[in-house]
């Protein structure tokens, strides 16, 4: 038989323009992890912001105006 692991998933939104606190949150996170016996934790993708998220800076890919 196979091993057993437990993961814990976070569901969170990251911290913007602010790479201290967002590896600070991180830190929090696992630490509730591995008391709760997780031996994987898994982030969303760019939870450690390269780029902001949902915002568009005025260009949108795939998007055309009439001009």
């Amino acid at each position: 038989m196979g091993q057993n692991v437990r993961i814990a998933v976070v569901q969170a939104a990251p911290v913007l323009f602010d790479k201290e606190s967002a590896l600070e949150r991180i830190a929090d996170y696992a630490s509730q992890a591995q008391s709760q016996d997780a031996r994987l934790l898994v982030f969303p993708e760019v939870f450690v912001a390269g780029y902001p998220r949902g915002l568009s800076f005025g260009a949108r890919v795939g998007s055309r105006t009439m001009e």
